[in-house]
């Protein structure tokens, strides 16, 4: 990460202190044990002179011990967030969930890694919040992002299969893609568009009794079937006889109310960024 940048001279004045006391030392434990000190005196320019000297100690433990720059990074957003500043503070966080998922991966797989994967989860959360009340909503938007990549791998570090997530990822990437989504819904509609015409073909699907049914037309009466289904408006004159068409038509079913939800998800996500 590049060195922080403060519109407020005494702010960065600070920073520049933290800095200098740590290249003096070559060590960021002192400049860490004062930013603690400070960070427990309730006043703004104790606040803020313990975010900045947390966020110079994070600078410098980057390359040298990464869990512990990422908990320096979110002391440092804590702090922050306490002032207001809540662009700075954000940016803090998404920090300290890049450095605590980077410390996780090069952990070998027990508690320790989980506990620094957790560590970005909640980091990136508070990330995504920050963004959003700077009123920066595609950097929220990213952190939102970043927070459920973190969540999967989190989970799998647990030994469980997000197969939830993971498929709301692919369908929509986490209800943010409304085109990934509509894509889906196409090509849903098309493949089983193009199994009914093959059933109406091998009679699996027939005319539903007491029904004069309009005339089967190639293509075009497959896919009316499959839109019909796929949106559980049952205005189809056909029912599946065979066991197998039967299945694909719950199936069907079963994908058009998940891809109804999806879509609710998508609409709640767009209004809370909105």
């Amino acid at each position: 990460m590049s060195e922080q940048t403060f519109s407020d001279p005494i702010a960065q004045g600070y920073y520049r202190q933290g800095e200098s006391e740590i290249a003096t030392t070559q060590s960021a434990d002192e400049v860490l044990q004062k930013a603690d000190a400070l960070a427990r005196q309730d006043s703004h320019a104790k606040l803020m002179h313990a975010a900045c000297y947390y966020l110079a100690a994070a600078h410098f433990l980057e390359p040298h011990d990464p869990a512990k720059s990422a908990h320096a990074y979110h002391q440092a957003g804590r702090q922050l967030q306490q002032l207001d500043q809540f662009t700075h503070a954000a940016r803090a966080f998404s920090q300290a969930g890049a450095w605590a998922e980077q410390a996780a991966r090069a952990e070998v797989l027990g508690s320790t890694q989980q506990h620094l994967q957790h560590a970005a989860v909640r980091a990136y959360s508070r990330a995504n919040h920050c963004f959003a009340e700077a009123g920066e909503l595609d950097e929220s938007e990213s952190a939102y992002l970043k927070e459920r990549d973190a969540r999967v791998a989190w989970a799998k570090m647990q030994g469980k299969h997000p197969l939830a997530l993971l498929a709301w990822k692919t369908t929509s990437n986490y209800g943010t893609s409304i085109p990934r989504w509509t894509a889906w819904i196409l090509g849903t509609i098309m493949l089983f568009s193009l199994l009914y015409e093959v059933f109406f073909r091998v009679q699996w699907l027939q005319p539903m009794s007491n029904t004069n049914p309009s005339a089967w037309i190639p293509l075009w009466s497959g896919l009316y079937y499959a839109i019909n289904v796929t949106s559980s408006l049952a205005l189809v004159e056909y029912q599946p006889t065979h066991p197998i068409a039967q299945a694909i038509v719950m199936l069907n079913v079963i994908a058009g109310y998940l891809f109804l939800g999806i879509g609710i998800g998508i609409v709640g996500q767009f209004v809370k960024n909105r």
